[in-house]
């Protein structure tokens, strides 16, 4: 189905996407491999990709709610 929504507002639609997988990592999600391929394709002819790296700012703050870590600033 996520597919089939790529596939369907390929150059009609802006799409904004997030994932916590890197782009190799697709294909461990979905059934087929030239299914992540074809997708990604679709996504990424027209796109501006934004990867950030670091330390989730969610689990930094669960850790200091729950007495671990003390947050970075």
């Amino acid at each position: 189905m996520l597919f089939r929504f790529v596939a369907a507002a390929y150059e009609r639609r802006s799409l904004g996407l997030a994932s916590h997988w890197s782009f190799e990592d697709w294909g461990r999600f979905l059934p087929e491999h030239p299914t992540a391929v074809s997708m990604l394709d679709r996504l990424l002819h027209h796109a501006t990709t934004v990867i950030i790296s670091g330390q989730s700012h969610r689990m930094r703050h669960a850790r200091t709610r729950q007495g671990g870590d003390r947050p970075t600033r």
